[in-house]
């Protein structure tokens, strides 16, 4: 039974997904009460595959199975066994979600290596070695959006795959990433067109700029805003290069990162403030449950490019380039999933030799 506030959502042609993947998520039918309940789409990232593998023991005897499968398997390998099988069966779940949508809701994404954020020919090499590995149509590749993933987001969309460009923090990033798609879907030769979402991270903007306005010690109307009129922004501009939003559309803008940071804020201000036509929101566990119990949802009126803008513009009375920090959150971004990545491998590798041993 759908909840009122996701019944909301959908009303307004706005797409609620889960920002989290485990075994005991979609083994003990949690995903599928979920779907029930009104949720359409699946995100995951390293740093969700290191929380689920790293810290549980549901993944021991899979590994275990497959060392005694093959006794020369490395890290990486187990990693990409057991995030495929979680992918493939959250997929299968949502497949009657995809089918039932027109084919544009009910996508579960999987992310290339985060090592491979600054190098375009490796990252598109796996994107399609993971791609035909799954082989299902619900499936999005994720890149992240650095200049060597709009690329290869370029090419990956010429080649058919539907991909989620990921790590999009300001407006050069996402018109980087609309225009690869663009160009990309043009030269698809492709009966049926990809389909894309651009994944627009939004808290952390508001965690970083809010720090730097209050250690000036100065009464602002911006603190906990400039992150939404960000994301706004980046739908005026979505608004803008795909125009025709009463046909099919091509690609739609994905807010990410959502729960709340600042405890001062309400927890479910980056749902309630970013309903949007055509969008996606896609959000932890504990968030959508907050939403479904007490969150305060806008509905959509229109935002003004031009009076956004203005707002934006106050930002330099502090001193604040928002490009150079959007820039650099990017940046520290790929360094986080990097980071996680690695310490999923060595957890899986200390599973391994105690699992040997």
């Amino acid at each position: 039974m759908e909840m009122k506030n996701i019944k909301i959502l959908k009303h307004e042609n706005q797409s609620i997904w889960i920002d989290f993947i485990s075994k005991e998520l979609i083994k003990s039918g949690q995903l599928e009460a979920l779907i029930n309940k009104g949720i359409t789409g699946l995100t995951s990232n390293p740093s969700i595959f290191e929380k689920a593998i790293s810290k549980s023991t549901d993944y021991d005897e899979d590994i275990k199975f497959l060392l005694q499968k093959k006794t020369t398997i490395t890290s990486y390998e187990i990693f990409e066994e057991l995030s495929i099988t979680d992918i493939k069966d959250a997929a299968s779940l949502l497949l009657e979600t995809y089918e039932q949508s027109d084919e544009l809701d009910g996508f579960v994404s999987i992310e290339v290596s985060p090592d491979l954020a600054y190098d375009s020919n490796k990252t598109i090499d796996q994107a399609l070695h993971l791609n035909k590995k799954i082989n299902m149509p619900n499936i999005m590749i994720k890149v992240p959006a650095t200049q060597e993933g709009v690329k290869a987001i370029e090419i990956l969309t010429s080649m058919g795959l539907n991909i989620n460009a990921t790590l999009m923090f300001n407006q050069n990033h996402y018109n980087d990433v609309a225009n690869a798609f663009i160009n990309g879907a043009k030269k698809c030769s492709n009966n049926q067109l990809p389909f894309s979402v651009a994944s627009f991270f939004v808290s952390r903007v508001d965690t970083i700029v809010d720090k730097i306005i209050s250690s000036q010690n100065k009464k602002s109307n911006l603190l906990g805003r400039v992150a939404i009129l960000n994301s706004q922004l980046a739908y005026t501009n979505f608004l803008h290069k795909f125009p025709n939003q009463n046909s099919k559309p091509m690609q739609k803008p994905l807010w990410g990162s959502t729960s709340t940071k600042n405890k001062n804020y309400p927890d479910t201000l980056y749902i309630d403030k970013l309903i949007a036509p055509n969008s996606i929101n896609t959000v932890p566990l504990e968030t959508i449950d907050q939403f479904i119990d007490h969150g305060i949802p806008e509905k959509y009126k229109g935002w003004n490019k031009t009076t956004i803008e203005k707002e934006i513009e106050q930002l330099h009375e502090y001193n604040i380039d928002l490009e150079k920090i959007t820039h650099q959150l990017q940046i520290d971004g790929v360094k986080v999933f990097q980071d996680a990545f690695s310490n999923m491998l060595k957890s899986i590798e200390k599973k391994s030799e105690s699992i040997i041993n």
